[in-house]
């Protein structure tokens, strides 16, 4: 049984005694009664015990109960323990100021039965010890949210320490393959070439290209995790995408032995979407393919129209997936890791299914088993829109811009040497400068048709650049950067620049968009 502390405050002897009376024939609980006969003793008593309840005469021979209930509030104005007040006929009054004043009840003396007095100590207690949980829960609840969002503030600084970091790491990665990539991908396509020496410079290419994607593929998971994967929609023509998807593959089916057809029925092949990302998806189910399948084994795209959408799918016969392993085979770092010399880190079917959502499509994969192939189903909406004109008309010939200049802006030595050759032998005229202010001076003095722009440069970036030139009239610059995070290439869209390049960049893709920029307009 629960022991209680009662202090009974009352110049009435007699009334003291009827109250612990009616108080001790409660038979849940065992009171101990402490009286005081005025304010002083009852203060004396407050000092010496801290008591479960008070019953308290608003009258005493020494002062009030107003008084006492004053002097023992805490600095916030609340009572230390419920108090009830036992008030005479025509003491109402007094009694109200008492409730005021933190006070849980009052009752009559001449109307209290003794089942009132111990219902109304008991509901004192109980209200404020309730009161005083929810106050501690609500603290530890306060509590727990500052210390939440403390975490969450570091987390999410965190999380941009770690987005800060990888945008710088892919920098530096980035920077030093560009030189290689522009060297062999300009090289390569040189047509005095033997073709062990444009075999050789192929492989290379392959290689560079495979560490490129390698870097992307972790900047893109990035930003999957923090849900910034972007999609920039536009009719796109799936069919066309996979056969872009195919002829960069057409090297990897020829060397494995590979048969591959395609079947592509869909009638409506368009969709909102982004054709590069489209094609990652595709690059990336076709690499598998062709990493998984056998040698001179079999690859077949098919397309089809169902209910809405354009279904593809990519079938192989090669390595299979185990039932067990089917549900991972979409998960980050759970790459499907056959054979030892397999490359990769097992990112790309995260990222290929991010896309696809991203797309408001889906994907699956099935196979039956070890040794029994795989087949990637896609499904994704198709559109009533048509083409934008400018994926539909001709491209411009390099000889219409031959002859035009160009300045190579990049604090990369090898990057600027390589890029700037190759620029010449292309019959451009170049300029080159390593920084914003050497830059600004050679424009000014010797304006060039077109800007190549790195965006990291010793003392500014390429965005300073454009906005130093703003003043001198218009300028059209192309911007090439290790940092390709979206917010990068957004600033570089914002401040006018006409396309934004993710080192390491490839020379015919940047030929093929200069000569687009720099091209007369078609009447």
């Amino acid at each position: 049984m629960e022991q209680r502390t009662l202090l009974l405050i009352d110049d009435s002897a007699e009334d003291r005694a009827r109250v612990i009376s009616d108080i001790n024939c409660d038979a849940n609980f065992a009171y101990r009664a402490i009286e005081a006969g005025n304010l002083s003793e009852a203060l004396e008593a407050v000092a010496e015990t801290c008591p479960d309840c008070v019953v308290l005469n608003p009258h005493l021979p020494d002062g009030d109960g107003l008084e006492f209930l004053k002097r023992i509030c805490d600095e916030r104005g609340r009572l230390p323990f419920p108090a009830v007040v036992l008030t005479g006929i025509g003491d109402q009054e007094a009694a109200v100021a008492l409730m005021k004043a933190g006070a849980q009840d009052y009752l009559v003396k001449t109307h209290a039965a003794a089942d009132s007095i111990r219902l109304a100590v008991n509901n004192a207690i109980y209200k404020v010890r309730a009161e005083r949980r929810i106050e501690e829960q609500t603290t530890e609840l306060e509590r727990l949210y500052a210390e939440a969002r403390a975490n969450n503030d570091a987390l999410r600084a965190a999380n941009a320490a770690k987005d800060d970091f990888l945008a710088m790491l892919s920098h530096e990665l980035r920077t030093p393959l560009t030189p290689v990539l522009s060297l062999v991908s300009a090289t390569a396509r040189d047509p005095g070439l033997t073709p062990d020496l444009r075999e050789t410079f192929s492989m290379i290419q392959r290689n560079v290209e495979l560490e490129a994607r390698l870097i992307d593929d972790l900047l893109d998971l990035t930003q999957i995790a923090s849900g910034r994967l972007k999609i920039d929609k536009r009719p796109v023509d799936v069919h066309r995408c996979i056969e872009a998807s195919i002829d960069i593959c057409h090297d990897g089916f020829a060397d494995k032995g590979l048969t591959f057809r395609t079947e592509l029925a869909a009638t409506n092949s368009t969709v909102m979407g982004e054709f590069a990302r489209l094609n990652q998806v595709f690059w990336n189910l076709l690499k598998n393919a062709i990493k998984f399948g056998k040698i001179n084994g079999n690859v077949t795209v098919t397309t089809a129209n169902d209910n809405g959408s354009i279904v593809i799918e990519i079938r192989d016969d090669g390595m299979g997936i185990e039932p067990e392993r089917l549900a991972s085979v979409f998960g980050a770092f759970n790459p499907i890791k056959p054979m030892p010399t397999t490359t990769g880190i097992g990112l790309g079917l995260a990222i290929t299914r991010a896309i696809v959502e991203g797309h408001g499509g889906e994907i699956r994969a099935e196979s039956d088993g070890k040794g029994c192939g795989a087949v990637f189903h896609i499904g994704l909406p198709v559109s009533a829109a048509t083409m934008d004109s400018a994926d539909t008309r001709s491209r411009p010939s390099s000889a219409a811009v031959r002859g035009r200049t160009i300045m190579v802006v990049e604090d990369h030595e090898d990057t600027r040497r390589v890029l700037a050759r190759a620029l010449r032998r292309k019959g451009f005229g170049v300029t080159a400068a390593g920084s914003v202010a050497a830059a600004a001076e050679q424009f000014v003095s010797n304006p060039a048709d077109l800007i190549v722009c790195d965006i990291g440069l010793p003392d500014g970036t390429g965005w300073d650049l454009l906005e130093k030139l703003r003043p001198h009239g218009p300028v059209r610059a192309i911007a090439i950067s290790g940092y390709g995070m979206d917010h990068d290439v957004k600033k570089s869209r914002e401040v006018g620049f006409l396309a934004h390049l993710t080192k390491p960049i490839d020379f015919p893709k940047l030929e093929s968009l200069i000569v687009e920029t720099l091209a007369p307009a078609a009447p």
